[in-house]
This record gives C-alpha cells, sequence and structure tokens, in this order.
C-alpha cells in the first residue's frame, strides 16, 4: 500500500466524495478532504505533509490559486494540481504564476485522466524530495569535508570556531533569528576556513600576539575573502559566503569607501564582527567586563541594537563557553590514543616532541582527530597516553 498523502480541496460535497473514492479505489494510500482552503491548511497546521494537494480553483473565501501558492511557501517539495470548471488564459497564467501549478484538470475530468495526473505528482514529488536529499547530503558533506581540514591544520583555529558558534547560537536565540540559526552558525564555524590557506607559523604569529609585518597583515587580513571564495560556489551557502566574506566590516565607516556599511551589511556579519570581537578581547583580556568595555568604546563598529542585546546577555551567554582560565578543571583521566572515542573532551593541549601543539585543549574529539592522533603516534612523533576529562576521578 502506498504511504503517500493526498489532499483533496474542493467546496463541492459531491464532487469532493467522487474523487475520493476514485483514489480509494486505486489504493493511493491516506485520502484527505477538506470543504475550503481554511480547513486545508488547518490540516497542514497539524503536521500533515501531502505528496500531492488537488485543490478546486472558484471556492468561498481563498481561492485555488491562493491555496496552492501558500502550500507552496509552506511545503515547496508537495506537488500542487488546480481543478477548475473553465481553464482561462489569464487564470492558468497566474495559477503558474503564484501557485507554480504542475497540473491544470478541467471539470468534469475523466477517471483515467484524473487518476494519471495524480501518479505523475506523486512522481514528480518523489523526483524533488530525491534532488533535495541528494542536495543535503552533498551540502553536508561539503561542509564536513571543510571542518575536517580546518580540524586537522590548525587545531587552535579549530577551537576557536567552536567557541564562535556557540556565542553566535546564543547571541541569535537572543534575537529571535530562528529561521536564520542554521546560517549563522554556519558562518561561524566557516568564518575562519580562509585561514587554511595561510602559513602556519604566520597563523600561531598572530593567535599569539606576535607582531606580524606588513606583508603578513595583509595575509592575515585575505581570511575573509579566501573563505568566501571557498564558500561560495556550494549550494544554498551564499548567504553564508558573503557573511564570511564581510565579517570585519565596520557599522559606522567614517571614510567613504566602496565597503558596505550599517543596514546595508549583512545581518549575519553583523553578528560575527560582534562575536569575533568579543572572543578575540574575551581569550587575551581574561574577564568577559573588560572585553564589552573594550568593545563599547569603540561601538561605532558595531550595530547598536546587536551590541546592546549582546551586552545584556552576555554573562549568560558567556557562561556556556569555556574560556582558559575562567572553568574550574574537571576531572581528568589518562588513556592511550587507540581508545579514544568519538564525543570525548581532551582536557590537555596535545604537542609533539619538539613541543609544538598538535590539538588544543577542549577539542571535542572527532573521527578524523583519532585518526590524525593515530598517524602521529604511530610514527612516534607524540607520546601516549592523552588526558580526557571525565565526571569522576
Amino acid at each position: 500500500m502506498s504511504t503517500d498523502v493526498i489532499l483533496l480541496v474542493d467546496d463541492e460535497a459531491n464532487v469532493l466524495s467522487s474523487l475520493s473514492r476514485t483514489l480509494f479505489e486505486e489504493d493511493f494510500g491516506e485520502i484527505l478532504t477538506a470543504n475550503n482552503a481554511s480547513e486545508a491548511l488547518e490540516i497542514l497546521e497539524k503536521g500533515v505533509i501531502p505528496s500531492v494537494v488537488i485543490s478546486d480553483y472558484h471556492m468561498p473565501g481563498i481561492n485555488g490559486i491562493d491555496l496552492l501558492s501558500a502550500i507552496r511557501k509552506r511545503i515547496p517539495e508537495t506537488t500542487r494540481i488546480l481543478l477548475t470548471g473553465a481553464a482561462a488564459l489569464d487564470m492558468a497564467i497566474n495559477a503558474v504564476n503564484k501557485g507554480n501549478v504542475f497540473r491544470f484538470l478541467v471539470k468534469p475530468c475523466p477517471s483515467d485522466v484524473f487518476i494519471n495526473a495524480v501518479k505523475d505528482g506523486i512522481r514528480y514529488n518523489q523526483l524533488v524530495l530525491g534532488e533535495k536529499e541528494l542536495l543535503v547530503k552533498t551540502l553536508n558533506g561539503s561542509i564536513k569535508v571543510m571542518i575536517d581540514i580546518l580540524e586537522v591544520q590548525n587545531p587552535l583555529i579549530f577551537t576557536k570556531v567552536g567557541r564562535l558558534r556557540k556565542l553566535a547560537h546564543n547571541l541569535a536565540l537572543a534575537l529571535d533569528l530562528k529561521d536564520q540559526m542554521w546560517e549563522i552558525e554556519l558562518a561561524a564555524l566557516l568564518s575562519q576556513i580562509g585561514s587554511v590557506t595561510i602559513p602556519q607559523d604566520i597563523l600561531y604569529k598572530q593567535i599569539k600576539g606576535v607582531e606580524l609585518s606588513d606583508s603578513e597583515r595583509e595575509m592575515i587580513a585575505s581570511i575573509p575573502r579566501m573563505g568566501r571564495q571557498l564558500i561560495k560556489n556550494i549550494p544554498r551557502l551564499e548567504n553564508v559566503a558573503e557573511a564570511v566574506g564581510n565579517q570585519n566590516l565596520v557599522f559606522t565607516n567614517p571614510v567613504k569607501s566602496d565597503s558596505l556599511s550599517g543596514d546595508n551589511i549583512p545581518i549575519i556579519s553583523r553578528i560575527l564582527k560582534i562575536v569575533l570581537d568579543y572572543d578575540r578581547l574575551r581569550t587575551t583580556l581574561f574577564s568577559s567586563v573588560d572585553a564589552i568595555n573594550q568593545m563599547q568604546a569603540h561601538e561605532n563598529d558595531y550595530d547598536p541594537s546587536i551590541l546592546s542585546v549582546f551586552c545584556t546577555r552576555v554573562l549568560e551567554i558567556d557562561e556556556q563557553i569555556t574560556y582558559k582560565a575562567t572553568k574550574a578543571r574537571l576531572w581528568e583521566k589518562q588513556i592511550f590514543v587507540d581508545d579514544l572515542k568519538i564525543g570525548m573532551t581532551l582536557s590537555r593541549d596535545v604537542v609533539d616532541r619538539n613541543g609544538t601543539l598538535i590539538v588544543a585543549k577542549k577539542t571535542v574529539v572527532t573521527e578524523v582527530l583519532i585518526f590524525k592522533l593515530s598517524n602521529y603516534f604511530r610514527s612516534q612523533s607524540i607520546m601516549t597516553p592523552v588526558f580526557i576529562e571525565s565526571d569522576t576521578p
């Protein structure tokens, strides 16, 4: 038996009954009916996701085109079919433009035509869902590869973007930006991906606060631009790419230039500017109060409404982030590299025999990290055991 859900919408009871009976006889799965658009929308409000919606055009209140347009916005993968007593050209054009209608059926509609239209609608729905699943898997795979590269190449920056994601997530919640949450979190995670193009020694100098030469400063300044280049061709990440590219723009730019300023800067970039600067100041000043004081001294750099919310909620947000020298140490235990499990958290830095950092403490163990440390161990570049956080002594 089919698992598809078909929703029929018509204000004529006899038509609704006839169409339902036809679909039941063909074993089309679950058949739902509504006498008008309002009833149909109430069904969708309950979480029902139809494979196909067939709606009459002429109905009291909301007409069929407006209903299908609303369904398109809410559940774009649902196939939409319009049933009408007269297929006027202007109505057809309107239906395509507003509701992106898959097919028109004219009353009275022969059973075989109706059945074939519904079958085609189900096949189209399956095609759309398949493409969507493929896109999501491709997107997630691309993101994972980029984050894995960052984790392997620079453990300090990988730890940093983990903090940035938490800061951005909590700030977005405070700003009630739930609809943009995935883009905001992803922009924070990928904000430093451009650093993979920078030599490691220069990155470490910048992280440690060592004076940089002019050419080195130019390379560091190129990180957002290079990040945008790496991200922009991944499907559905256009907004994330722009946010990453504009992450360092100041809100009030006193110098006339081609750079964006004010509300023209993407809101995700404005969020990134605040969390990036806070994280930088927080890790060097070791105090959330001192970090906020520094930011308020340069308040023109930030969107005032976002900065105000951040300053109001900063202590609550800060408590969820682990900063060096601000949190009591958890218990820890020693384990061998071969005993590492995904999800564990390192309690100490892992360094090679020369003292060079391999993985920073507070890093959550991933599959890639286990492979990396195993290879270092096999080449005798690091000593075991390693230290992980534990809930018990």
